[in-house]
C-alpha cells in the first residue's frame, strides 16, 4: 500500500506515528502502549485506539511478539525502520522468592535492544513472586539476563542452588555469598562457596501489558 493510497491522518494520529518511529530508531525495540500512552498523557486504552487506527489506515502493523511488536510501513510497504532489536528465547519462569526447580524449554521471544546483551548469549525468565519489587522488578514482568558465571557485589543474577534457580542481589561475604531480596519484608539467602553457581546476569526487564495470567 503506498501513501498515496493510504487515509490521511489526523495530527494526533500523524504524532504518535512519528513518536513511535522515533522511539524504534532510538531504542532498537518498539514501544508498548503503556509507553506511549505514558509520554502523551492518554490512557492505555486510548493509545490502543490511535494504534489500531493506524494499522486499519495502513501505517503500521502488529507482529507476533506481545506488547513490543509494532511494525511501522513505509511507502512501499516495507519495514521502516529496520528492527536493529534482536530476538531473546524465554527459557522458563523464575521464582522471586526462595528457589524452585528452574523450568527450561522454549517459551516464546522477547525483543531487546541489540545492546543490552552487548553482543554476549542471552536469555529471558519470566518473574513469579515478589521479592525483586523494590528493584522495579514486578510478578510477571521478563527479566533479560546476559550469560556469565561472575557478578560484582550488587549486581542481580539468576543463581543456580542446588539445581533450583532464584534471582536476586549479589553480595560477596566471607567463605560465601548472601543472595539478598529487593523486599524489605523478606529474607536473604547465604550459601557457602561450591555450593551455587551464578547463570548469568539480569541486565533489562521487559513488561508485556496483559502479560500477567
Amino acid at each position: 500500500m503506498t501513501r498515496a493510497s493510504k487515509e490521511p491522518l489526523t495530527p494526533r494520529q500523524l504524532e504518535v506515528l512519528d513518536w513511535v518511529k522515533a522511539f524504534i530508531r532510538d531504542n532498537g525495540m518498539p514501544p508498548t502502549v503503556r509507553e506511549i500512552g505514558g509520554d502523551f498523557g492518554i490512557k492505555s486504552s486510548s493509545a490502543f485506539e490511535i494504534l489500531q487506527t493506524l494499522e486499519r489506515k495502513g501505517y503500521l502493523r502488529r507482529g507476533k511478539l506481545g506488547a513490543r511488536s509494532l511494525i511501522v510501513e513505509d511507502d512501499g510497504g516495507r519495514r521502516e525502520p529496520r528492527r536493529t532489536g534482536i530476538e531473546v528465547p524465554v527459557v522458563g519462569c523464575i521464582p522471586a522468592g526462595q528457589p524452585i526447580e528452574a523450568i527450561e524449554h522454549d517459551r516464546g521471544r522477547v525483543v531487546v535492544g541489540q545492546d543490552v546483551l552487548r553482543s554476549r548469549k542471552g536469555f529471558a525468565l519470566k518473574v513469579e513472586g515478589e521479592s525483586m519489587i523494590d528493584a522495579g522488578v514486578l510478578d510477571g514482568d521478563y527479566v533479560i539476563v546476559r550469560q556469565q558465571e561472575s557478578a560484582d557485589n550488587g549486581d542481580m543474577v539468576v543463581a543456580l542452588i542446588e539445581d533450583e534457580a532464584t534471582l536476586k542481589r549479589f553480595y560477596r561475604e566471607r567463605g560465601g555469598v548472601r543472595l539478598e531480596p529487593a523486599n524489605r519484608g523478606m529474607k536473604a539467602i547465604r550459601v557457602r562457596d561450591g555450593e551455587f553457581r551464578i547463570q548469568g546476569k539480569v541486565v533489562g526487564v521487559v513488561r508485556i501489558m496483559g502479560g500477567r495470567q
